[in-house]
């Protein structure tokens, strides 16, 4: 690692305490590792910063930032501090986008991490000179990044723990940085390239709302345009990826009716991407589930419109 210093910002992304974790706050979603010490607690306001959404990718998201820097009970190592946190954001109903045990050897866009993030956390607030735990870049051995909802934002969460504290001469004990990014939730009914790289990368699918139909009907609606637009740009900058497109619906009607329905719409939703932006047709492939697979009660209105819907998904 060419600056050990730099990747100390790095790694100050987005860590966030755990289960095992005491010092709640009413403005922390998740609590400091119990009999941890904060030694920093900067809140930097509102910012884009990049995430890491898997070993390779960065999603950029504007949100408010906060960053946390603290000194773990002595005898704790970095594995139980990371171990601990994500079985906290877990518990919250999170999710863990990526983690690694070898940081170290973590690339991304051909740079090492703690480079990458030293030139992009310099215009943030996040200044690389300004700790003296120089040990600690070096010797980070977890490093992880997750996401909790909550009801009105999106809180991203990068943890990164090791051991070392060089003008203290704390060697054996582990430090950890929490960043989190606290960013209004997205709308659900927009499709963007960041949820589509995000949600394929985490969960290999993704929910599409805007694209539109009347009712019954499986031909794309003009309104469509924008979503469509977004779905074959992204697919055009993953020219490998091959990718079902499939089509759901809510329960109202017969179980046959709307799988016949879903597959036409999925049918339909391919044949604008192939016609009309220019998407390689043996990429996709069209199948319909119908109300097979609801993401919510079709009990409500709201549940009905949810399942209503169009998915990316990975094949």
């Amino acid at each position: 690692m060419k600056n050990p210093t730099a990747l100390l910002m790095t790694l100050l992304v987005l860590c966030i305490p755990f289960s095992g974790l005491a010092q709640d706050e009413e403005d922390q979603i998740i609590s400091i590792y119990e009999g941890s010490r904060l030694i920093y607690d900067d809140r930097l306001g509102f910012e884009e910063y990049p995430i890491v959404i898997d070993g390779s990718a960065i999603s950029l998201k504007q949100g408010i930032l906060r960053r946390q820097w603290c000194r773990a009970p002595e005898g704790r190592s970095p594995l139980e501090v990371i171990r601990n946190y994500e079985s906290a954001i877990r518990q919250k109903g999170g999710e863990i986008l990526f983690s690694t045990r070898d940081p170290q050897s973590l690339e991304i866009e051909e740079e090492k991490l703690a480079e990458y993030f030293t030139s992009n956390r310099l215009g943030r607030g996040l200044a690389t000179n300004v700790f003296s735990y120089t040990y600690f870049p070096g010797l980070m051995s977890e490093f992880l990044v997750g996401k909790i909802a909550t009801p009105g934002s999106d809180v991203y969460l990068t943890i990164a723990t090791g051991r070392g504290h060089n003008a203290a001469r704390e060697n054996d004990i582990t430090f950890f940085e929490i960043v989190t990014l606290e960013a209004e939730s997205m709308e659900m009914d927009m499709v963007t390239m960041d949820a589509l790289r995000e949600g394929l990368a985490v969960q290999g699918r993704v929910a599409v709302y805007n694209i539109y139909f009347e009712t019954g009907e499986s031909a794309v609606r003009k309104e469509s345009a924008e979503a469509l637009e977004v779905i074959a740009e992204f697919l055009k900058q993953d020219p490998a990826g091959r990718f079902l497109v499939v089509g759901h619906t809510d329960n109202v009607g017969s179980y046959e009716m709307n799988l016949d329905l879903s597959e036409a719409r999925a049918n339909a939703v391919v044949e604008k991407l192939v016609n009309g932006y220019g998407v390689s047709a043996d990429r996709l492939k069209p199948v319909g589930v119908g109300p097979a697979s609801p993401v919510l009660s079709n009990s409500t209105e709201e549940g009905k419109a949810r399942n209503r819907r169009v998915e990316i998904v990975e094949r």
